[in-house]
């Protein structure tokens, strides 16, 4: 197989892994980002002739254009990721820079572009069973969700560019930032919130499998103009996640009683002094999401995916969390 993929984010959680997928099943990836170091060492697996790298930032129109030269296909998995920021740091990564995606895309007449979006279904009550149908676009819990929504309305408003989007939900594995570490820290804190007497489901998705469901995006012609929710398939209690995590860590759960309404109520009001102070350099101690997150379950359905690209999880949440466990032993 000659066709060559271009990689955003390349050396992110899901960028990585995408790479690895794509080479893995014999296709030539140009990695992108803007830190030259950790690019290179997406190269040290693989020789030369599977991979090369591109130090570039697809907020800079003529950066990306230059990227996209050559290219059959690319995989946008690059965004601004972390949970607080001032709304034009969001606005100018996710939805300026997509915009200079899908502009580099039709200028080189690539082949598919497949998109990372977000589900950002969160409500204020539970759903066990989220269709793709069921997108809230008018979500606003903070800036990251309406950054994505605004750049996935941009994607699937134009007819230029070929495209597939899939909507991780919860992406984990080794090399997370955001999920794990945090419940690891908020465990040694404070315990771990319980909402609803512990009766709260988390639906997650292992970075290899998300990066498998790109690959299918891009493969599958049932995908051409579609969007996926991808999950592992397999929600579970928060309970039940934080004790199969500290067991593989050695360690014990805790847990604190929370109720709902007035913590969410606290989370916003905590937002609004961080905005009104300009704090944007650190989160609040509490957010909406957050609180979103472990408070209510929100459970989605990957049958469309299932249905239409073949996708099967091939990395269980349990297998995850000991390799994640083994690895953040090691430091």
């Amino acid at each position: 197989m000659n066709e060559n993929v271009l990689v955003t984010g390349a050396y992110g959680l899901l960028g990585s892994h995408t790479v690895r997928e794509l080479i893995d099943n014999g296709y030539h990836v140009r990695a992108f980002g803007r830190d030259a170091e950790k690019l290179l060492k997406l190269t040290e697996e693989y020789d030369d002739s599977r991979i090369e790298i591109f130090k570039g930032d697809f907020c800079n129109p003529e950066e990306i254009e230059c990227a996209c030269e050559g290219m059959d296909y690319v995989i946008h998995c690059g965004a601004l990721l972390k949970g607080w920021g001032r709304r034009s740091e969001y606005i100018r990564t996710n939805v300026e820079g997509t915009r200079n995606v899908l502009e580099a895309c039709a200028k080189h007449n690539i082949k598919r572009l497949v998109h990372t979006s977000s589900p950002s279904a969160h409500a204020l009550k539970n759903n066990l069973n989220i269709t793709e149908e069921d997108q809230n676009e008018k979500n606003r819990l903070n800036y990251y969700i309406e950054s994505k929504l605004i750049a996935e309305k941009l994607v699937r408003g134009q007819d230029r560019v070929p495209y597939s989007i899939i909507r991780p939900r919860g992406i984990t594995g080794i090399g997370d930032k955001n999920m794990l570490p945090v419940l690891i820290n908020v465990n040694r804190q404070i315990g771990i919130p319980l909402f609803q007497k512990g009766k709260v489901m988390v639906d997650l998705v292992c970075a290899e499998n998300a990066a498998l469901a790109l690959r299918l995006c891009m493969e599958k012609d049932e995908a051409l103009g579609q969007a996926y929710n991808i999950t592992n398939g397999e929600p579970k209690l928060v309970t039940e996640l934080a004790e199969e995590m500290f067991t593989a860590l050695g360690t014990k759960a805790r847990y604190i009683r929370l109720p709902f309404i007035p913590v969410y109520a606290a989370a916003g009001l905590l937002e609004t002094v961080w905005k009104l102070l300009k704090i944007y350099d650190k989160a609040p101690p509490l957010t909406r999401i957050n609180v979103c997150t472990l408070g209510r379950s929100q459970i989605f359905s990957i049958e469309k995916a299932r249905r239409e690209l073949g996708y099967e999880p091939k990395v269980s949440l349990s297998e995850m969390i000991k390799k994640y466990a083994e690895d953040y032993m090691r430091g």
